[in-house]
């Protein structure tokens, strides 16, 4: 029969590790939201300027990808977007690789918890 203490014990560490996977649950989640959003950014990019260079008055697109052409027509206004949307993808991108990196270290940390 087990003492008081080894109940609290088992108790204590068995809600750490519902804690713990609950945890993991919600990070999952956020890190598919996080890459899904990345992902609709980059695409939505890409099929996005094409047709607003269309809109562009005297900004006539010369070829399908349209991006280039731009930064031709109408420098000031073309500078913009592309930095804008540089901007935004730069941030997707970190955002991304720094969950992918913390998510990384908890498996480290996981795994030495574990043999311990």
């Amino acid at each position: 029969m087990r003492t008081d203490e080894e109940r609290t014990r088992l108790i204590q560490k068995r809600s750490a590790e519902i804690k713990r996977e609950r945890q993991k649950r919600k990070q999952r989640a956020l890190d598919l939201i996080c890459i899904a959003a990345c992902l609709i950014l980059i695409v939505g990019t890409g099929l996005f300027l094409p047709g607003l260079a269309v809109g562009i008055p005297g900004g006539d697109v010369h070829h399908a990808s349209g991006a280039a052409s731009l930064v031709g027509s109408h420098a000031a206004l073309g500078f913009i977007l592309m930095g804008i949307m540089a901007f935004l993808l730069g941030v997707c991108v970190t955002v991304l690789l720094y969950r992918l990196h913390r998510r990384n270290e908890r498996k480290r940390q996981e795994k030495l918890d574990d043999e311990l």
